[in-house]
């Protein structure tokens, strides 16, 4: 299965896009939840609070389809 993973900022920076700027094409088996795909990758899930899919929020206990694009959402941070 192949999916797609977009993110900015410093979160774009650990996902190592390699489609276009922000987006990385990951390939993983079926079944496997964004938070196990992630750890796969080398990227912690503890820098992503939750994900976009087709314009719906999802936790990282999601399972995503072959083909879908995912936007990676970074906890809230400032000062």
């Amino acid at each position: 299965m192949v999916i797609y993973l977009k993110a900015g900022s410093e979160l774009r920076l650990r996902l190592k896009p390699d489609v276009d700027y922000y987006t990385r094409r990951v390939e993983s088996e079926e079944g496997k939840s964004i938070k196990e795909i992630l750890a796969d990758i080398g990227v912690n899930p503890a820098f992503v609070a939750f994900v976009y899919i087709e314009g719906k929020v999802k936790d990282l206990d999601y399972i995503p389809s072959d083909g879908q694009s995912i936007t990676l959402q970074p906890p809230v941070s400032g000062g």
